[in-house]
């Protein structure tokens, strides 16, 4: 499953220190705001249950068609590391993604995204751009200003 052919590998400078990046992933409200694939794309609905066997689902609005993505999560190493399967129209079964958190000066977050088991060039482009607008909309998401904003209402 660790085919480097058949994976999409992306990193990012994120200007939030990596729990509040960390936490992103696992809330759903913030879900919600960031997993947006493309332009114009949104997300109608997120469930998430944020344990090593719980699932999560993300439906994506796409030109009009509710899209569902779903996983499980399988390893949650706080502040550090997510792994999650992921199941959509476009990856099938059998696919996994890492996200690794790691602490950077200026209390930033490299963050670095593999997605393994995709089938052709063509899913990996797709989730290749995909993935880079949703970590995009991370990055605008988890600005100091941003996080400071969602600790204030909780």
């Amino acid at each position: 499953m660790n085919d480097p052919a058949r994976s999409v590998v992306i990193e990012r400078l994120i200007p939030a220190p990596p729990r509040v990046v960390f936490d992103a992933w696992l809330d759903r409200e913030a879900l919600e705001r960031f997993m947006c694939g493309g332009p114009g794309v949104r997300v109608t609905r997120a469930e998430c249950d944020p344990r090593v066997g719980g699932a999560f689902l993300i439906v994506m609005n796409v030109e009009g068609h509710e899209l569902p993505h779903r996983g499980e999560y399988l390893e949650i190493e706080r502040y550090t590391r997510i792994v999650f399967t992921w199941r959509s129209h476009l990856a099938g079964e059998g696919s996994r993604v890492t996200l690794t958190f790691a602490d950077r000066p200026r209390g930033q977050t490299m963050l670095t995204l593999e997605h393994v088991g995709l089938g052709d060039a063509e899913i990996r482009n797709k989730h290749h751009v995909g993935w880079s607008h949703i970590l995009t909309e991370l990055s605008g998401l988890t600005t100091p200003r941003e996080a400071h904003d969602r600790r204030s209402k909780a």
